[in-house]
């Protein structure tokens, strides 16, 4: 099967399956009010972002679902003016199968969910701001 993993927005925009995959991320963005659409002020530097796109198959082959995401170029900022720490607390692969073990040696029921969209829950000290990416309108 031939698949078109685009590269840029440009290439993503003219495939309806991207495009409605972007939407499906820009709902998810503004349903979980990641950011807000404001005016860069004058002492600010944004930050760029891109986005990503990956399709996801079947066990049999056959695409499952087109993902879009957007994601902050955080590599631009700088330590100590952007930002001052980084830590992010996700869960270690080491740690899954220490629970899955144990969930097996207890005979304890496990139930798998996929989520959609994973946001972290810290709270930022700073402002951090996003140049506008493309194809991002602002809707209602």
């Amino acid at each position: 099967m031939n698949v078109v993993e685009p590269s840029s927005y440009e290439e993503a925009k003219e495939y309806k399956e991207w495009r409605d995959a972007m939407n499906e991320e820009y709902s998810s963005i503004i349903k979980n009010d990641t950011w807000e659409l404001t005016k860069l002020p004058k002492d600010k530097v944004p930050i760029r972002c891109k986005w990503l796109f990956k399709p996801k198959f079947n066990a049999n082959g056959s695409i499952d679902k087109y993902k879009a995401r957007l994601v902050a170029k955080g590599y631009s900022q700088k330590e100590g003016i952007d930002y001052k720490d980084t830590f992010s607390p996700i869960a270690k692969l080491n740690t899954i199968r220490i629970i899955i073990a144990l969930a097996t040696k207890q005979n304890w029921k496990m139930h798998q969910l996929d989520v959609k969209s994973a946001f972290s829950n810290g709270e930022l000290k700073e402002e951090v701001y996003l140049v506008q990416p493309e194809g991002f309108v602002k809707q209602g």
